[in-house]
């Protein structure tokens, strides 16, 4: 699939996850919507599919939005819009158990993945984005367009001495680094 024809909805609570993400899609080209937690998200995918309108290419559910029911989004997608992929995210962790995962797939969900971390914002962008355009069928990102979106967010970690990613550093610093990791094979 061309990611560049993708839409994909997004259901994050307001705030600086759900701006992530929705800036690490646009950035790959990917037409994002981002809904409202209040939404009956499974009557509007039902009108949608009965109005023959089309249906999203991915859904991204936080699992935070627990009066959405991501579960309950997962299992009916996976018997009534099976084309649809659907990734959750746990916007409360930094890490995704195996049980978590599991149970997740189980469900429907195609993977869980964790919060993005502003200590290693960069990098776990660039992991998860690829990891959400293999899901879409396509094996290439534009680490350059991720990096600078993430820039124009106002994205600012202060310099550590030993940090291998800082966005302060002076730009042959960041350019070589944005190199190494757009050279990393999923």
């Amino acid at each position: 699939m061309d990611v560049a024809s993708t839409v994909a909805l997004i259901l994050c609570p307001v705030g600086s996850q759900g701006r992530l993400w929705q800036t690490i899609l646009r950035s790959q080209g990917v037409s994002v919507i981002w809904e409202s937690a209040d939404v009956d998200l499974i009557g509007t995918l039902a009108s949608m599919q009965a109005d023959t309108h089309l249906l999203p290419d991915l859904i991204l559910v936080d699992t935070r939005l627990v009066r959405l029911k991501p579960y309950s989004i997962c299992r009916w997608c996976k018997v009534h819009c099976p084309t649809v992929k659907v990734v959750l995210v746990n916007g409360a962790q930094v890490a995704i158990s195996l049980s978590e995962r599991e149970w997740a797939r189980y469900q429907g969900a195609l993977d869980v993945l964790p919060r993005l971390p502003s200590q290693t914002l960069v990098s776990s962008a660039i992991t998860y984005a690829r990891q959400i355009i293999a899901i879409l069928g396509d094996a290439r990102l534009d680490s350059g367009a991720l990096v600078t979106a993430l820039l124009k967010l106002g994205y600012r970690k202060p310099h550590q001495a030993g940090d291998p990613i800082s966005l302060n550093a002076p730009p042959a610093a960041l350019t070589k680094t944005l190199h190494r990791l757009s050279q990393i094979q999923p």
